[in-house]
């Protein structure tokens, strides 16, 4: 498959993602990543079949990326906070009621969980949380 069929195959499938996603630029990103995957499997082709059933891979396989603690639209990487919170931290900041960044530098921000138990904060990388 050339680059060019790939392009032409890749806005295609975007136009079908464009009423999940809501926005076609994220909608061709997963277009191309799939396209991309099937032509390195060895794919020379996109019949209709392989067409649909990428299309149905794409809108109906679940998520499987690094899991977020959400509050509000505010959103921490479990990772980040296994790494930076004791266990008690850990288990006191999935309790909070409030999460807010308390300071911020250029490259990272100071969260800060509110609990019944008190105030817990955390250095965060503004790349990885979402919402601050």
């Amino acid at each position: 498959m050339t680059k060019k069929q790939m392009m032409i195959q890749a806005h295609k499938m975007a136009k079908k993602l464009i009423e999940k996603t809501d926005n076609y630029m994220i909608a061709l990103k997963f277009a191309l990543k799939q396209i991309w995957a099937m032509v390195k499997a060895g794919r020379k082709r996109m019949s209709e079949s392989a067409f649909k059933g990428a299309i149905y891979d794409l809108t109906h396989k679940p998520y499987n990326g690094p899991k977020f603690f959400w509050s509000g639209k505010m959103g921490i990487p479990e990772w980040l906070m296994a790494k930076n919170l004791n266990q008690a931290e850990y288990d006191g900041a999935h309790l909070a009621y409030s999460v807010y960044a308390k300071c911020e530098t250029a490259k990272a921000v100071l969260i800060n969980f509110t609990t019944d138990f008190g105030n817990i904060t955390m250095w965060a990388p503004k790349s990885v949380v979402k919402g601050f």
